[in-house]
């Protein structure tokens, strides 16, 4: 009878602990999906509640935390743990367990947490770094910013290739205005990625007289916008499409046909690098985020002037701000730093980048100097205009430009991604501080002349004899003077004639590009001229009067179109063998070095024949076409002799040398040309 009622007793408390159980249950509250160090706890506890049947917590109920799968099977040593494996809920149904992960831990954490009094059962995924993570993260930060420069570096050269004399030209041409000034400098920049590059390039024009200071001015406020567009494609997670990005760009440049198409697909390619560098930095720093030495430390620092002098110092050392931005998102977006740390990094920024353009200043004349200390001044500015909304000024403890920044995400971009507030931070700074300086640019240049006088010296490239804002009442003066200026542009068309031989000769990159900077001199005293002439046209002239403008404008043409010859055909052939390592035969750079000294010595009556008036000598230039033709048959024949002798050298630049003829033959059935218009006095 007492083994009946034991029985019945047993089967009575099974079924109501079955009951019981079947009320509670257990669910996952946090803790789920995190990383960790090997050898340190998980920075965050795995955390379940236990609720009634009517959702009221379950308290003093007991749960387990076993482990699923952390260590290595053949480890005996360094085993992952828990501080307390049994744990038992709180007042409010919870309960939670810290895990310390072993030294021998894998990579992949499987934790399951359970309880006898409730249904259910929770699995906790985490994942576990090696205890060299400290060398390994340097390692791959380091890796990650050399490929992010190395990509900002090839975009550059790049579209220096495909459009690297044009660049040169849209900013000498796209500065007549302010905002035309503006628009230029932000273009190239979003486009090289480099506000340093585009700043050193408004150096070189400046320093060659070919920009003013003041036009100089307005490029480099809107080389500053166009600086922050690596920030804003940052923050769309490009990033994450870093290598479709690098399979798309080496596509289109591997199947093009095309030399342009290559270069933009080179282009495209640099990007994918670049996107690629910042995953990997960003990777990276997963590690940082469970250190809680290093969280302290960065909780610690709130300071904005500490955040932006630490933003100028790493940017002087990386020498890109874009770079920085880039690695401040990859930090805020994994919680290492704040929004208010990741803005004054960012404003630091945008002083440290300043560096490339000071160093690369230093040897420069005075007007060169000057666009670099209106680079620092602007900058500087940019960040004490935003400096007081920081912190002095402020809403609930809050500096009113985070406000601004959150408010104006959400509102335009309809979120609240961290990425993204830093980004619009960085490009709303350079755009209000453009705003706020583009009315005021000629007191701020006042100003800039003031600390660094200005010096006879520094008189910017153009025209002399002649203006165009006042033309010359009298006819035949107006057109002597305009006569003189062309003397002037004729002696830089044989200048840059005479070393073109030196620029095909050369492994020198910098001597063809010193060409075409006189090239640019040519095509702006030509812009002023013809204006020029044409507002003296307008005017009730004679016959005589009329032939001499007409002639003038012939001649004037011709210099342009040699002018172009010479830039846009010859300093190409000069950078491709440059670039591409060829030499040409000892035979043939001397039939070249023929060719030019024929030619040159053409162009050099023609001008002569021009200055003084001399129509014999004119028409002793316009007989000499058949002569020449002749000559440049005969090394036609001389190189094709070469080829049949297999000599190397003459194989592999063939092309080059037959081109190289082709545009001096051009060049000097031009020249035959002035000489026929000067004969027909």
């Amino acid at each position: 009878m007492n083994k009946i009622k034991l029985l019945s007793a047993s089967i009575l408390l099974f079924l109501s602990c079955a009951v019981f159980a079947s009320e509670n249950r257990l669910t996952l509250v946090s803790g789920d999906g995190q990383t960790g160090i090997r050898g340190y706890p998980l920075k965050n506890d795995f955390v379940v509640r236990i609720t009634g049947q009517n959702n009221e917590p379950a308290k003093n109920i007991k749960v387990d935390f076993s482990i699923i799968r952390a260590n290595n099977d053949n480890s005996k040593k360094g085993l992952s743990n828990f501080e307390a494996p049994h744990v038992y809920t709180d007042e409010d149904g919870y309960a939670r367990a810290k895990l310390i992960l072993g030294k021998n831990a894998l990579d992949e954490i499987i934790v399951m947490a359970s309880s006898d009094d409730a249904s259910g059962n929770v699995v906790f995924n985490s994942v576990s770094f090696n205890k060299n993570w400290l060398p390994m993260m340097i390692v791959n930060i380091a890796g990650g910013l050399a490929l992010l420069l190395f990509g900002m570096a090839f975009i550059n050269n790049a579209l220096q290739k495909a459009a690297g004399h044009k660049f040169r030209s849209v900013l000498t041409s796209l500065t007549s205005s302010k905002l035309k000034g503006v628009a230029s400098g932000f273009l190239m920049t979003a486009l090289n990625q480099s506000s340093s590059a585009t700043v050193l390039l408004i150096v070189s024009l400046v320093s060659a007289g070919l920009l003013s200071f003041f036009q100089s001015m307005s490029v480099v406020l809107g080389a500053s916008i166009g600086s922050t567009i690596t920030g804003q494609l940052v923050a769309f997670r490009l990033i994450n499409f870093a290598l479709p990005i690098v399979a798309l760009g080496f596509f289109v440049s591997f199947v093009s046909g095309g030399k342009r198409i290559s270069e933009i697909g080179d282009a495209i390619f640099g990007f994918g690098i670049l996107f690629f560098g910042m995953k990997l930095m960003s990777d990276a720093m997963v590690p940082v985020t469970l250190n809680p030495v290093f969280l302290d430390f960065m909780a610690q620092i709130q300071s904005p002037v500490f955040g932006i002098l630490a933003g100028i110092m790493i940017t002087v050392i990386i020498q890109s701000s874009g770079a920085v931005v880039g690695i401040v998102i990859a930090l805020a977006a994994t919680n290492v730093i704040t929004l208010n740390q990741a803005v004054c990094l960012a404003l630091g920024s945008q002083i440290g980048t300043c560096i490339t353009v000071v160093i690369g200043t230093v040897k420069l004349p005075r007007n060169a100097k000057r666009v670099m200390i209106w680079q620092v001044v602007q900058q500087t500015l940019a960040v004490i205009l935003v400096f007081p909304f920081l912190q002095w000024i402020s809403v609930n403890g809050e500096g009113v430009w985070f406000i601004f920044v959150k408010r104006f995400t959400k509102t335009f971009f309809f979120t609240e991604d961290i990425g993204r507030q830093i980004a619009m931070s960085h490009t709303l700074v350079a755009v209000f501080n453009a705003a706020i300086m583009f009315p005021v640019l000629k007191y701020l240049q006042k100003m800039i002349f003031f600390f660094y006088p200005f010096k006879n010296s520094e008189i910017a490239f153009g025209t002399i004899y002649i203006d165009i804002k006042n033309v010359e009442k009298n006819a035949d003066k107006a057109l002597e003077f305009s006569k003189k200026e062309i003397q002037r542009l004729a002696e830089f068309v044989l200048d840059m004639l005479k070393f073109s031989i030196k620029a095909l000769k050369t492994r020198n990159i910098e001597i063809p590009e010193s060409i075409s900077y006189k090239a640019m001199k040519i095509d702006l005293l030509s812009k002023e001229i013809v204006p020029y002439i044409a507002k003296v046209g307008q005017k009730r002239l004679s016959e005589q009067q009329s032939k001499t403008e007409i002639e003038l404008l012939y001649i004037l043409s011709d210099l342009d179109e040699i002018s172009d010859i010479i830039d846009r055909n010859l300093m190409h052939i000069a950078r491709k063998k440059i670039r591409g390592y060829s030499r040409f035969s000892d035979e043939g750079i001397a039939d070249i070095k023929k060719i030019h000294a024929a030619v040159y010595d053409n162009l050099a009556k023609a001008i002569n024949a021009f200055n003084t008036n001399d129509a014999g000598l004119a028409k002793e230039v316009s007989d000499s076409k058949p002569a020449v033709r002749i000559f440049v048959a005969e090394l036609r024949q001389k190189h094709i002799a070469r080829l049949h002798a297999n000599l190397q050298e003459s194989i592999e630049t063939s092309g080059l040398h037959m081109d190289i003829l082709d545009q001096y033959t051009r060049i000097n059935s031009i020249i035959c040309d002035i000489g026929r218009i000067l004969s027909q006095k």
